[in-house]
């Protein structure tokens, strides 16, 4: 069962970074914008299983395409929309923590739960190139360029009411050059996620925002 629709491809086919890398289109909830506000979530990059050097090379990899990737030990791990397809607790690998966390402070905020809270938004990475196993993407000029143009895109297709970016690293890099303003917390599975900073921390912060959009727009 797919949670997902395939309703914006027609645009998001167009855009460069999808024609090399299909498997890196975003996840676009079933019920995007049907029950609530059009939320985009923007975390930060996919990565690749510890043995793998094509995404190594910026310069290679945004030259390559999905075939120099092996079909079976590498291309499931950037499968953004199979990855976000699952249903409530679907996520049980340790690396899905993001997932998971995500998936709670969305049911916090009030979204739907239905069998899989996803169905309401929109899911994307910042960086379109997949970051080294288990650790956070050393971007590039190119690869600050590359997620720019590809999320200005994004957006121009998916017209989102509401951009939240779920890494500190890509909003700061990427949210302000962005043709529409975004709100954005810590990653949801980094400490920072329950460390309280002015008393609150990034989990209550997203949840508080979230639900404030939700809300708001329903209430008009």
């Amino acid at each position: 069962m797919n949670y997902y629709t395939e309703d914006f491809d027609d645009q998001l086919d167009g855009i460069a970074i999808y024609q090399r890398y299909p498997l890196l289109k975003p996840f676009v909830g079933s019920d995007y914008g049907r029950n609530g506000p059009r939320i985009l979530l923007i975390a930060e990059s996919h990565y690749l299983p510890r043995e793998s050097t094509v995404h190594g090379d910026p310069e290679r990899w945004y030259r390559g395409v999905e075939g120099d990737l092996c079909s079976t030990h590498e291309q499931p791990w950037m499968r953004t929309r199979r990855i976000l397809n699952k249903p409530l607790k679907g996520w049980t690998a340790k690396g899905h923590a993001i997932y998971r966390n995500i998936e709670s402070a969305l049911l916090k905020a009030g979204l739907p739960a239905n069998d899989s809270v996803f169905r309401q938004v929109a899911f994307m990475n910042a960086f379109q190139r997949p970051a080294k196993h288990g650790d956070s993407i050393k971007q590039t000029k190119q690869d600050i360029e590359v997620a720019v143009e590809t999320i200005n895109q994004v957006i121009e297709a998916l017209r989102p009411d509401h951009i939240v970016f779920v890494s500190t690293k890509a909003k700061r890099t990427v949210g302000k050059q962005l043709g529409q303003n975004s709100f954005g917390v810590h990653h949801p599975a980094c400490p920072w996620w329950n460390r309280k900073q002015d008393g609150v921390n990034s989990k209550q912060r997203f949840i508080n925002h979230i639900s404030k959009c939700w809300n708001v727009t329903e209430a008009s």
